[in-house]
C-alpha cells in the first residue's frame, strides 16, 4: 500500500513540476465528448480552459471534438478520432524567434494560422504520416486516415 501511495505522490509531483517549469502554448476553448491529453505518459480528461504545453498529445474519442487557441492566435479544431502532438511552439516576436510544429497521425480537423503564419511562415510545419491536406490561404482542412 505504501509503495502505491509513494508512486501516486511521485506522479503528482512530476506533473506539477512539469507544469511549473514550462510555459503553456495554448488553451482549450471548446471541448465536447471524449477528449484527453497525454502529458508525460499520463492521460488527463480535457477540460474547458485547460492549458496545453509542448509535447502534449491531444486525443479525441468517439463523439469527441476540441477547439484550441494557441498563444499566437492560431486556431485548431479537431473532430472525433483525432490524434495530434504539439511538437514545438515558440512565439517570441520581440526576439523574432518563432517555431511551430504539429504532428497529426489520425483524424480530421481545421487549422487557421495566427501570427507565426504571418510573421514567419517558414517556421510553421504540419506533419502527417500519410493524408490529405486542403489549403486555401492560411486556413486549411486536415484529414489523416
Amino acid at each position: 500500500m505504501n509503495k502505491i501511495l509513494i508512486g501516486v505522490l511521485f506522479l503528482i509531483c512530476s506533473i506539477a513540476s512539469f507544469a511549473s517549469n514550462n510555459v503553456s502554448v495554448a488553451m482549450v476553448k471548446k471541448v465536447n465528448g471524449d477528449v484527453s491529453v497525454k502529458r508525460a505518459n499520463v492521460f488527463v480528461k480535457s477540460t474547458l480552459g485547460q492549458k496545453l504545453y509542448e509535447n502534449d498529445v491531444i486525443l479525441t474519442g468517439k463523439n469527441g471534438n476540441i477547439g484550441i487557441v494557441f498563444n499566437d492566435g492560431s486556431i485548431l479544431n479537431l473532430s472525433e478520432g483525432s490524434v495530434i502532438k504539439i511538437e514545438n511552439f515558440i512565439f517570441k516576436p520581440v526576439q523574432k524567434d518563432f517555431k511551430f510544429s504539429l504532428n497529426m497521425t489520425k483524424g480530421k480537423g481545421v487549422f487557421e494560422s495566427g501570427k507565426i503564419g504571418k510573421l514567419s511562415p517558414k517556421s510553421f510545419k504540419m506533419k502527417f504520416p500519410d493524408g490529405v491536406v486542403g489549403i486555401r490561404g492560411t486556413k486549411f482542412l486536415l484529414e489523416v486516415d
